[in-house]
């Protein structure tokens, strides 16, 4: 019982911390100092809450192919970096929460609906394409420094 009470607690935690990162990227692109800045290319997007979404899901998806490399590659030397638990909140707690694939879908439904189809489907490939080539990026890049 203590194995599966330390993982929820694991998971609890790092998704309080994802959860707030993620709100504070809402907060500072879609309702603070830092909207000026992304306000030329957040329409791409389907505006500023857009880009936060975007933006969650790409960082996401570099750290969680930066951890994933990182880890994999320790784990063929014979090392253990961090502990199960401490992993299972980086990963499904932080990341899970940092990442938001309802989000995305919610925000690329309200774009469609609005008849914003070019918007939606940026919005979506973005996320998708740019994540995907992110995780792959950021691993071989681990890869390459590790070796």
């Amino acid at each position: 019982m203590m194995g599966w009470s330390m993982n929820v607690l694991a998971v609890a935690i790092g998704g309080s911390l994802g959860a707030l990162c993620r709100y504070g990227l809402t907060v500072l692109f879609a309702q603070g100092p830092l909207q000026r800045l992304i306000g030329g290319i957040s329409h791409l997007v389907g505006g500023e809450a857009g880009f936060a979404t975007t933006l969650a899901n790409l960082l996401g998806c570099l750290l969680l192919g930066s951890l994933y490399q990182w880890t994999e590659s320790l784990a063929d030397l014979g090392e253990t970096p961090l502990s199960p638990h401490m992993l299972l909140a980086i990963r499904v707690g932080i990341l899970g929460s940092l990442t938001t694939f309802s989000t995305l879908v919610g925000d690329i439904t309200v774009l469609s609906s609005e008849g914003r189809v070019a918007a939606s489907l940026t919005m979506l490939s973005v996320n998708l394409v740019g994540g995907c080539a992110l995780f792959l990026l950021a691993a071989a890049s681990v890869r390459g420094l590790l070796s």
